[in-house]
């Protein structure tokens, strides 16, 4: 094949050619760059815009993406499949209600699009508009029974059939089965439908339950457990166990392992986290406290409280909700700064994904400075190259143990380290997000890789009866 290089190519098909193939093989950056000399030397050249639009996506570069595909309106206005692109992008910057116009727009012009009906259903869950949503799942799950990822091989190594309840806090799935050797089939779990379960079993070589919330999804949980005990087939994270994976099932699970501090945990009714009725237990709880709405992840409604009319002031926003009350533990290093971690727990080995460091107490890799902080991302990347350097063979041995008790296939844990050396645990379940949009932190891809490998030899595992 000849090679091509910006400033060199002659004439566009070859340069587009060459750019294809490069995105087909997921070397994203020298398709993007072959696409952007096609599209100087053709600006209204649809196919490439679109499909430089996609690796854009694909990168996590979401705004530069709307960007490109919303330069030219006029010509774009009744191509479905620029519509669903940008409804890719703006559900990637989190703007919902742009997502869902755009995959509506597509649906308007073929109704019969079970991908797009799933995104719709998706946001509309999102958005609160669960009536339209769950006509739109069952719609779906009418036209075809579930929506197939094809492998980048025929034919496929095995066939994965994962279980998906829509609204009910899943494992997050995108990045893993992407590009993958193997056929992946996303069932949606609804409480009032009738499967076919022959069909699901004959599509199935190992199944893969994704409800992951034990909250959110706990109605789902039993009918996920008769689902998957009538297939029969190898199961990724029974449903049966997802329960005991709740935030206070955690801290009472936990508390009892050598070099663990698990801080106390409490799940309480509005009406008993408040005021004279407060629960009794939360005396014994140091100040202040951690207060979060229940089901809720990545610090949405989640704060810190020092009395108990704070606890009634946050409380009085969710009438009949269910919360957590947490003590809080200061974590902070040595150097003042608060460092959470997390590893990926798969198949009985232990991935390192990512180091989020912060000055405050309340992190999420995306809300820290890390972007601008060059030591910051030499110390997560020391750490992602070499974890035993960070935990030592005590630590080790801690979250061993902590993967004994909690039995899943494929979960995570958020931790830090106190001063004393001790695991302090924040977090246990397969909610956990393993993603590969790391445009400013590429360091992250070889950690991501990992993950996503030790991923497929498991389901491969499984699927071949071992």
């Amino acid at each position: 094949m000849t090679r091509y290089t910006p400033g060199q190519a002659t004439s566009i098909v070859p340069l587009i050619d060459e750019a294809f193939a490069l995105h087909c093989a997921g070397r994203l950056d020298e398709a993007e760059a072959l696409y952007c000399e096609a599209l100087h030397m053709d600006p209204g050249h649809r196919g490439v815009r679109k499909n430089l639009a996609q690796v854009l996506i694909r990168g996590g570069r979401f705004e530069d993406a709307v960007a490109l595909l919303t330069e030219r309106p006029d010509e774009w206005q009744e191509d479905v499949s620029v519509h669903g692109q940008l409804g890719l992008a703006y559900a990637g910057l989190n703007r919902l209600e742009l997502s869902l116009d755009h995959f509506q727009r597509v649906l308007a012009q073929s109704p019969d699009d079970t991908s797009a009906l799933q995104f719709v259903a998706n946001l509309q869950q999102a958005l609160g508009q669960k009536p339209q949503a769950h006509e739109h799942y069952r719609r779906g799950l009418a036209l075809k029974p579930f929506v197939t990822i094809e492998a980048i091989k025929s034919p496929p190594a095995f066939r994965v059939l994962m279980l998906f309840a829509p609204g009910a806090g899943n494992t997050p799935f995108e990045h893993l089965v992407e590009r993958v050797g193997y056929e992946t089939h996303v069932l949606n779990l609804l409480p009032d439908v009738a499967y076919d379960i022959d069909m699901l079993r004959d599509s199935a070589d190992v199944v893969v339950n994704l409800v992951a919330d034990g909250d959110q999804g706990h109605a789902l949980l039993a009918p996920a457990t008769k689902l998957v005990d009538l297939i029969g087939k190898p199961v990724v994270n029974h449903p049966g166990k997802i329960a005991r994976t709740s935030r206070d099932s955690i801290a009472r699970r936990l508390t009892a392992i050598a070099g663990c501090h698990v801080p106390q945990t409490l799940r309480v009714s509005g009406k008993s986290a408040r005021g004279s009725e407060c629960d009794p237990k939360l005396a014994s709880f140091s100040r202040p406290w951690l207060i979060r709405l229940a089901g809720t992840h990545n610090g949405d409604d989640f704060q810190k409280v020092h009395d108990e009319n704070e606890i009634d002031a946050f409380v009085t926003r969710f009438p009949d909700a269910d919360f957590y009350l947490t003590e809080y533990c200061d974590y902070r290093s040595a150097d003042g700064y608060f460092r959470k971690y997390r590893f990926m727990f798969i198949d009985g080995e232990i991935y390192p994904y990512h180091l989020a460091i912060h000055d405050e107490w309340k992190i999420h890799h995306a809300n820290t400075d890390m972007v601008n902080q060059h030591w910051m991302q030499d110390e997560e990347k020391a750490f992602l190259d070499d974890p035993r350097s960070v935990f030592g063979p005590p630590q080790f041995d801690a979250l061993r143990a902590i993967q004994q008790e909690i039995d899943l296939d494929y979960f995570g844990i958020d931790c830090a380290l106190d001063l004393s050396g001790r695991i302090v645990v924040f977090e246990v379940n397969a909610c956990m997000l393993v993603h590969s949009n790391n445009a400013h932190f590429s360091y992250k891809n070889n950690s991501v890789s990992l993950i996503k490998d030790g991923f497929e030899a498991m389901l491969r595992r499984m699927a071949s009866g071992h």
